[in-house]
């Protein structure tokens, strides 16, 4: 605070004998409205009201406090008093943590812990690409310095299948083509012939994790697991908490 203004605050209690009540008053009453607005905005948290503007929020006060708040007063609120922060949206499926999914994913933790670990081999079956040549993705720049680094496009892509088992066992492939049900068929026929070179009595001993990918559980890929006789076991749907 500047001189100026303390010497106008004297000047004025000086004036008004009830002039550092009134102030004080003045001060306890804003806090009481911000406490009032942040227990409202906490509200709409709760009851999982999208909130997707400071203009939504005014909206909806309007209803319960009275006049409209300033927008810069609930940006303050919502960012010093409450902590939120306006972040970029997640997309999600709508079936994200349907009954069905969740009921699945119970299904498969039961079946899962249902396995004796210390006497079966699970082996977890996961794919990935790599479409590019350069992963690099921030650098220090002096000022006025270029910060763009050339990429070289791979194409076709090279896709990774990876197979590894909770003894640290891996089986790993790379393929110049897209994963789908032909290069899945193949990796299982060539994975259950290492396996089988190995552990001819494998079949008792191992059993495979699967995702739900759709070359996972094709037609023709689930003929060919039977046609192996490859013990599976595939995972509850995925899906994630929206309102995290």
């Amino acid at each position: 605070m500047t001189a100026g203004a303390v010497s106008g605050l004297v000047q004025k209690a000086l004036r008004n004998k009830n002039f550092l009540s009134e102030l004080i008053s003045e001060r306890d009453l804003r806090q009481q409205n911000r406490q009032k607005i942040a227990d409202a905005i906490t509200e709409m948290s709760a009851r999982e009201d999208f909130i997707d503007s400071v203009a939504h929020v005014q909206k909806e006060l309007e209803k319960t406090a009275g006049p409209q708040v300033k927008s810069h007063v609930l940006r303050h609120i919502m960012r010093n008093d409450l902590k939120m922060r306006y972040k970029k949206i997640t997309p999600l499926a709508p079936t994200a943590n349907s009954r069905r999914n969740l009921i699945l994913r119970q299904q498969f933790a039961l079946a899962f812990l249902e396995i004796d670990l210390e006497k079966k081999v699970v082996i977890s079956v996961d794919e990935s690409w790599l479409g590019m040549s350069d992963f690099r993705r921030r650098k220090w720049c002096g000022p006025g310095e270029i910060n763009s680094v050339a990429q070289l496009q791979i194409l076709p892509r090279i896709s990774m299948i990876t197979a590894l088992t909770n003894h640290g066992e891996l089986y790993f492939s790379l393929v110049q083509a897209n994963s789908n049900n032909a290069v899945m068929m193949l990796y299982f026929r060539q994975l259950a012939k290492t396996l089988e070179a190995t552990d001819p009595n494998f079949r008792k001993t191992h059993i495979i994790c699967l995702d739900n990918a759709p070359y996972h559980r094709s037609r023709e890929t689930l003929a060919l697991l039977e046609e192996l006789e490859l013990p599976v076991i595939f995972t509850g749907p995925h899906s994630y908490d929206a309102g995290k």
